[in-house]
């Protein structure tokens, strides 16, 4: 009942604050980037609850427990490469950037510095498959947390959940998404911290982590990779760099960058360090049921059902801002409609298509729903692969429209190949440095058609 209640007042704040700010929305600017006047807390928390899903809260606990204090590799290129250099590197140029050619997506903006509208139709196109993929990963995560809570079927509650998560950003746009991404941010950031300083406590501080031990064979080679997956990508993901778009300007960029390295702190260790501590508290469970078990043993009724809004909150403020970068890639960039009722509607739409993907993922044989899945999760290296190269050419301002192209034809193709590959158990080489490999024939890629090109 407490949980219940906890996570249902969650649910109805996080739709009166989308209809709060419905009047503000009614413009192409206020619907998808704010009106651009964001300040620095707000931006600081709607990348920090927008980068860290509930898949840092509860597999990264998971890996933590694996792996032992390896892992801790993962958390620390989180904190330097996923927020700080992504304020400092890319957020404040980006923010110049959209400025200065009044671009209010990504493929917008590379529309305009490279003078071609395909261009921007086709990178909307990787936008709205990848995300769509990996919205229907996050929609399931979300939907497992609310099904246990008020005791319903994983599909019942991904409809519930899409549901509710469409009509606030359908309503008030990237307003809605600032706003709610803001308070998921706090809730997430206080039921980890909480749950971290319990966990260490009880298992004798910090100085006794050196104790854990892995519970499985640590690979440094495919901990290098995800740590690389988990902080580098953001350099390359529209739901993410669009936040930038957002701010009043970069000074207000540089400042949040600071609130936002403080964020990432607090999470993502917090998530880490409960994992290690877990081993110790635990003892043998299943990996992915640490941080959960975590709360319940160590933080009470009232305690756990806060930390469940938590973890609920992390997948929801990844899924609305992926719902709204989907729907504005489909009506802004791929067909060029200009009308925020269209926008509304395909918000609106984008979100609950994800969730009856996931819907009838749960309908398919287990070993076949395991093999969907797989490809759900590529949706984040696929956008990431196709994004992260061209991101950082604009931003250091060398380039051409073909080498562009190029780059993230063959990052997006190279991700959807392990992808599928990992999918159908294929023997593609180099699974663990998947995502290193993405980038690196990305990148190759983009070098030698620029070098052609000049």
């Amino acid at each position: 009942m407490i949980g219940a209640a906890v996570v249902a007042a969650y649910l109805l704040v996080s739709l009166a604050i989308g209809f709060l700010f419905k009047s503000k929305a009614d413009t192409l600017k206020g619907f998808l980037v704010a009106n651009r006047e964001i300040g620095e807390w707000l931006l600081a928390f709607t990348f920090g609850a927008t980068y860290f899903s509930s898949v840092v809260i509860v597999v990264g606990g998971a890996w933590a427990f694996l792996w032992g204090s390896s892992s801790l590799l993962i958390p620390v290129f989180n904190v330097a490469l996923g927020a700080f250099l992504t304020f400092v590197l890319v957020g404040r140029k980006i923010n110049e950037l959209s400025q200065k050619y009044d671009a209010l997506t990504v493929p917008e903006l590379f529309a305009k510095i490279y003078n071609d509208t395909n261009l921007q139709k086709i990178l909307g196109l990787v936008t709205a498959i990848g995300l769509t993929l990996y919205a229907a990963t996050v929609i399931s995560g979300a939907s497992a947390m609310v099904g246990s809570v008020f005791g319903l079927d994983m599909a019942t509650a991904a409809i519930l959940i899409a549901s509710i998560m469409a009509l606030y950003v359908a309503a008030g746009g990237m307003y809605s998404v600032v706003w709610t991404d803001a308070l998921q941010g706090i809730i997430m950031a206080i039921g980890i911290f909480i749950l971290a300083m319990l966990a260490l406590n009880r298992a004798g501080g910090v100085a006794a982590l050196e104790a854990a031990r892995p519970a499985a064979p640590v690979n440094m080679g495919l901990i290098l990779d995800l740590a690389l997956l988990t902080s580098i990508a953001v350099w390359g993901l529209p739901q993410l760099i669009n936040r930038f778009y957002t701010a009043k300007g970069p000074n207000v960029v540089r400042r949040a960058a600071v609130i936002a390295t403080a964020f990432a702190m607090v999470v993502t260790y917090g998530s880490f360090l409960s994992g290690l501590a877990g081993s110790l508290v635990l003892g043998q469970v299943e990996p992915l049921k640490v941080v959960p078990l975590l709360s319940q043993e160590l933080m009470g009724p009232v305690g756990a059902a806060l930390f469940s809004a938590a973890v609920l909150a992390a997948a929801m403020s990844t899924a609305d801002s992926i719902s709204l970068t989907v729907g504005s890639a489909i009506a802004y960039d791929m067909f060029g409609i200009r009308s925020t009722k269209v926008l509304r509607a395909l918000s609106f739409a984008s979100m609950l298509a994800a969730a009856l993907i996931a819907v009838a993922t749960l309908t398919l044989p287990k070993e076949l729903a395991g093999a969907v899945t797989a490809v759900f999760k590529t949706g984040w290296t696929l956008a990431a692969g196709a994004f992260l190269v061209p991101v950082l050419a604009t931003v250091f301002q060398k380039g051409s429209k073909e080498a562009v192209l190029a780059s993230s034809a063959v990052g997006a193709t190279v991700a959807l190949v392990y992808g599928v590959g990992r999918a159908v158990k294929a023997p593609l080489p180099f699974y663990e440095l998947s995502f290193a490999i993405t980038i690196f024939l990305s990148a190759l890629a983009f070098l030698v058609v620029y070098a052609l090109r000049r």
